[in-house]
């Protein structure tokens, strides 16, 4: 598998489209959940909870996403986010390193159809892989502070409350992740312009 930032950090926005399973690389990382409609509104702070059961395997985590027309455009919207995040309350330094940016239809990322204007947006998601955790209950909080011009800033917080199984991924876990050589058109993905509006 491609393991370059972009491929990894498009992954799990195309799994938040549901064009990817949750995991991939033969289960050798697990796409964490990410929801790219959840709403963000001035001077309100949301809080979201996930509960995962997992096998001990590597897994991405994607905090934040941006999109414009242009890459400095991109580059610009991300500097109005301050990300904040912790593993078993220990602080993951530094997150601002963490952006990764592309553009919707260039060669680095994962496998996703965009139709018409949407695959020339320039992207960019704050994105962490983590590898392996040792068996057991571990949290995982995220809180994405995001300044929006003209009003408060909007607060997002996520925890994702992971319990790590004492084994690696099992048979099943690792066909449900897609071939390397697969034909994304016979992957059974709908193009997201023939799509129902989330909601």
């Amino acid at each position: 598998m491609d393991e370059n930032a972009a491929n990894l950090a498009s992954a799990v926005i195309t799994h938040a489209f549901g064009q990817l399973p949750e995991y991939i690389d033969a289960a050798n990382y697990r796409l964490l959940p990410f929801d790219v409609f959840r709403p963000v509104r001035p001077g309100v702070r949301t809080v979201r909870v996930y509960r995962l059961t997992m096998p001990r395997t590597s897994f991405v985590l994607d905090t934040a996403l941006t999109s414009a027309l242009t890459s400095a455009d991109a580059r610009n919207d991300a500097s109005g986010y301050r990300i904040v995040v912790a593993l078993d309350g220990t602080p993951v330094l530094h997150t601002a390193d963490y952006w990764v940016f592309y553009r919707n239809n260039g060669p680095l990322i994962c496998r996703i159809y965009f139709p018409g204007d949407l695959g020339t947006l320039n992207m960019g998601v704050n994105s962490l892989v983590l590898r392996p955790l040792a068996a057991g209950t571990h949290a995982l909080r995220v809180v994405v502070h995001r300044r929006i011009p003209g009003g408060k800033e909007a607060t997002l917080v996520t925890h994702y409350a992971l319990h790590v199984l004492a084994r690696a991924p099992n048979k099943a876990e690792r066909l449900s992740a897609p071939e390397e050589a697969a034909n994304p058109a016979k992957l059974g993905n709908t193009p997201l312009a023939l799509r129902a509006p989330h909601g």
